[in-house]
């Protein structure tokens, strides 16, 4: 039932976003525009339900957005997979903004920022650096 149910919402995400000088993301209180690079991925048997994105900056280089519920703590998981973890945490207008770096277990740096309302939480996730208009695009488009 559960593979069931993340199908649905699998399908009815797909729905919500079309294509429009990029992918056009209806799931937080705002819309969203990725770039078009971007490809969306589900993990049906993940027992967390998210919805990833897979995009290339203009360098070539991976980044991902993860639109996720906000029922885990990510910063505990950090702190327990990872090493010299550094978290900056503020309101910005009707999101909590956590902005973590940290080094995983084969000591390269991850660089991970969570804008997060009460329900959901959409991450952008990047083993390397991405290119700094990358957050500033969502940052700008986020009005509430």
């Amino acid at each position: 039932m559960k593979i069931f149910t993340i199908a649905l919402l699998f399908i009815a995400f797909n729905l919500s976003a079309k294509e429009e000088n990029g992918v056009v993301v209806k799931i937080l209180p705002d819309s969203l525009v990725l770039n078009s690079s971007c490809k969306a991925m589900a993990d049906l048997v993940a027992k967390d339900f998210s919805i990833l994105y897979v995009c290339k900056d203009s360098l070539k280089r991976m980044y991902f957005y993860n639109f996720r519920l906000n029922d885990i703590d990510l910063v505990a998981d950090f702190k327990k997979s990872s090493t010299d973890v550094v978290v900056n945490e503020s309101q910005f207008k009707s999101y909590t903004l956590y902005e973590l770096t940290a080094k995983n277990s084969d000591n390269k740096p991850i660089k991970f920022v969570s804008y997060c309302t009460k329900e959901l939480c959409l991450d952008l996730v990047s083993d390397n650096e991405y290119e700094k208009s990358i957050q500033d695009s969502i940052t700008s488009q986020l009005r509430g």
